[in-house]
């Protein structure tokens, strides 16, 4: 399992900044981020990824802000997928006490240092994040993404229960009510939830007070001294600069052993040495070879000005930013395949203001602390995950014709 960009986030307390949980994905088959790669900063032209890559990508539009007490730490409360019979309401279980969950939920998909990650885990992802999973195509893709993320949220769940943060019994009850008042919203109750998710109260509790654990690790970690470090050494994200930016694209695919990739990697740096050469342009290269839509408009691989982070791809920002105007990059690995990219130009940004944009800088350390935080347990993680399951998910049916002679339902118009 490759490296992770962001492990969803923690909560949505009151008391710390609410972006700074804003959730993201697992980089084992996209990045955070990578809706497309032009954004707020800039030219937002989504053809710069190419039609590929927006259809990957589709699937992980899905997260959104809001309820995220209930996915914190892998607690995933939500509308029972079709499968899972009705449960009559009634008062939450008592402390302690193990729901009856049906047994296909309970078969175990992925394990992280011996915790498992259940079928029922997936599900109740799936159907809070109202993921798209209509495409049989899409389905490895859609399962791996899911157990990927849930595998990110187990480890910092692991890691903040390590910590041992003292949290009251006043806290986590006045959690377990804000939860009771969002479920509410949605037409479903806690007995129900923790029911169709083979919880106990007191799981719930032991979710909620590790919840609580991240936020005050977070603001123990965060202060103003080391979040004034993180903007000196994040000038690009925090000052507004931009780049503008052309590239030549190579098409690496899905499944590629490291050798076909060594084959495109080589093939690209063959045409930046014809580039540095004169033997062809930048824009003529990227005209003749670039493997996305932006071939077919001749434009030369341009794909305008952006932000360091506008919603691009983390790599080829990182690539873009770190490139003086009119240097050509060596190859830069993304979703994709193989970039290499040219900076055509440059603006500066402007003096940050810390204190009047305290909450955004807290934000964007909080994310990179659960990203630097996953990426170091999984490296000493034992994380094992089982093939997608037949049938996991499931599948719209085909439409059918009418049979012949059959009526026509009322207001409907009969075929010619």
């Amino acid at each position: 399992m490759r490296g992770p960009s962001a492990a969803l986030s923690m909560g949505n307390d009151q008391e710390a900044p609410p972006d700074s949980r804003a959730p993201g994905m697992s980089k084992i088959r996209i990045i955070g981020t990578e809706r497309r790669l032009g954004g707020a900063g800039g030219r937002a032209d989504e053809d710069f990824l190419g039609h590929q890559v927006r259809e990957t990508c589709s699937m992980h539009a899905f997260v959104r802000n809001g309820l995220l007490a209930l996915v914190a730490l892998g607690l995933l409360v939500a509308v029972a997928p079709a499968q899972t019979p009705p449960a009559t309401k009634g008062a939450a279980p008592a402390a302690g006490t193990a729901p009856a969950v049906p047994a296909d939920l309970k078969q175990v998909l992925a394990t992280v240092n011996g915790e498992p990650i259940t079928k029922g885990d997936v599900m109740d992802f799936v159907v809070r994040y109202q993921v798209p999973v209509g495409d049989p195509e899409q389905h490895e893709g859609i399962y791996r993404t899911c157990i990927d993320t849930l595998v990110n949220m187990k480890l910092v769940s692991q890691f903040i229960a390590r910590q041992r943060l003292p949290v009251s019994d006043e806290r986590v009850d006045a959690d377990i009510e804000n939860l009771k008042n969002e479920l509410k919203k949605d037409g479903e109750d806690l007995a129900t939830a923790l029911l169709r998710n083979g919880k106990s109260m007191d799981d719930l509790r032991k979710e909620l007070a590790n919840r609580q654990r991240w936020i005050e690790y977070v603001r123990l970690k965060g202060t103003d001294a080391e979040l004034k470090k993180y903007v000196d050494n994040n000038k690009d994200i925090f000052n507004g600069a931009k780049v503008k930016a052309s590239h030549i694209l190579l098409a690496v695919k899905e499944n590629a052993s490291a050798a076909e990739k060594e084959q495109v990697r080589q093939r690209l740096l063959q045409i930046k040495r014809d580039i540095e050469a004169g033997k062809i342009t930048f824009a003529e290269a990227a005209n003749k070879f670039s493997e996305d839509d932006r071939k077919a408009k001749g434009d030369g691989g341009d794909i305008g000005y952006f932000e360091r982070r506008s919603g691009i791809v983390e790599e080829f920002a990182d690539a873009a930013f770190k490139l003086k105007k009119g240097a050509v990059s060596n190859p830069v690995e993304t979703l994709l395949g193989y970039h290499l990219i040219l900076v055509t130009d440059r603006t500066d940004g402007t003096p940050f203001d810390f204190e009047a944009k305290k909450k955004f800088v807290y934000d964007m350390y909080s994310m990179e602390l659960q990203k630097s935080l996953v990426e170091t347990e999984l490296a000493k993680a034992k994380v094992d995950i089982k093939p997608l399951p037949a049938n996991l998910f499931p599948t719209a049916p085909a439409a059918t014709e009418p049979a012949k002679g059959a009526a026509t339902p009322k207001g409907a118009a009969a075929k010619p």
